[in-house]
């Protein structure tokens, strides 16, 4: 947004809202922070609830947290996932709502090892549409596994500010791990990594020029703080990385009709464009189909892959636009070479200095059932 804009578009809000009060307009500036899960939590509880809450932070499309638990006893749960936090306009089949559900397990393994259980997993679900898809159970293995549980709070997405340089073949394999064969990473300057740049431009603009998925986009946008803490999901100022007078501008005067707007389309289509030409490249991860088993399985690797990537300064922004966009998902994996299907791309690249995580979480007591 330039200065004119600024102006136009501060003055039309100004008006609309009736002279908004200074004391609102200022509050709007500070950071919604997470709610604290200690502060809901009774004392015998707070061990497996530590464990359910690392859990949840796991990544999910616009931040819709689809996750449900429903307690059969402390260490015994079902997970599955709620159909009011579906997105069926960019994810009809709910092959992401299933990636995040396996990320969600993934953060739940790590984290019960570092209290001494393992987890058992077994498959519930019997298509993408079941409410429940994994019943989990904890018992005790009578020894810990260090891990950084920091590594699971401090995860977040990165949009803005990636490095150019190269991602090196070292970094590469310390991000894909022992299961290589599931992932696919391209060079930015590669013919590959331009195709994805374009394709990835391309599919955001088909997405924004639709009304149905800007429509989907603006119920998950919490443009003010008062949103923020009524839901404690979706898409934030903070979590789209918009910065200084531009937050204030969008928490004070933005609405849900803002996301439909002409010169919001505009907007997006060219954050995009100066996105795709930063960073190293391109990750792509793989499954043989796209059965319930291997979604949730592809999350787990996703979720491993963010757990490692601090520790390189290596940023990560999901752009699952191509794959959810039919027409060019179809022409992706024969352009590319690549026999599996392509269920995940990411962007990624180094950065200078990794911010702390600011996406929203819903308190426990939202997603147990």
């Amino acid at each position: 947004m330039n200065r004119r804009q600024f102006i136009k578009w501060s003055g039309a809000g100004l008006a609309a809202a009736g002279g908004i009060s200074l004391f609102h307009s200022l509050a709007q500036l500070k950071e919604v922070a997470r709610d604290n899960f200690y502060d809901h939590v009774q004392e015998t509880e707070k061990e497996y609830m530590e464990l359910l809450y690392l859990a949840s932070l796991a990544p999910s499309g616009h931040n819709t947290q689809p996750w449900t638990v429903k307690l059969i006893t402390c260490h015994h749960w079902l997970i599955g996932i709620d159909a009011a936090r579906w997105l069926p306009v960019v994810d009809p089949e709910n092959r992401e709502a299933l990636i995040s559900i396996g990320a969600f397990l993934e953060n739940l393994a790590v984290a019960a090892r570092t209290k001494g259980y393992d987890i058992e997993v077994q498959l519930k679900a019997q298509s993408s549409k079941d409410k429940e898809i994994v019943d989990v159970q904890l018992y005790k293995v009578g020894q810990t596994e260090p891990f950084d549980i920091k590594k699971i709070q401090l995860r977040r997405t990165i949009r803005n500010n990636f490095l150019t340089n190269e991602l090196s073949s070292e970094d590469i394999r310390f991000l894909t791990g022992k299961n290589q064969e599931s992932f696919f990473y391209f060079s930015r300057q590669g013919k590959e990594g331009k195709y994805l740049s374009q394709g990835t431009v391309l599919a955001n603009k088909i997405q924004t020029d639709r009304n149905s998925t800007q429509e989907e986009l603006a119920k998950w946008i919490r443009w003010s703080n008062e949103e923020s803490k009524k839901y404690q999901n979706g898409l934030t100022a903070e979590t789209m990385e918009i910065e200084g007078i531009s937050r204030w501008f969008v928490k004070n005067f933005y609405s849900h009709q803002s996301a439909l707007a002409k010169h919001f389309r505009e907007a997006t289509i060219q954050k995009i464009r100066e996105q795709v030409v930063t960073g190293s490249g391109w990750l792509l991860l793989t499954s043989k189909d796209s059965s319930v088993a291997e979604l949730i399985n592809v999350g787990r690797n996703l979720q491993r892959i963010w757990l490692a990537a601090r520790d390189k300064k290596i940023a990560i922004h999901p752009m699952t636009q191509m794959i959810e966009e039919t027409a060019i998902r179809d022409e992706l994996s024969s352009t590319l070479g690549i026999a599996e299907e392509i269920q995940l791309l990411l962007r990624v690249g180094y950065i200078n200095d990794y911010p702390k995580p600011v996406s929203l979480r819903m308190p426990l007591q939202c997603i147990i059932i």
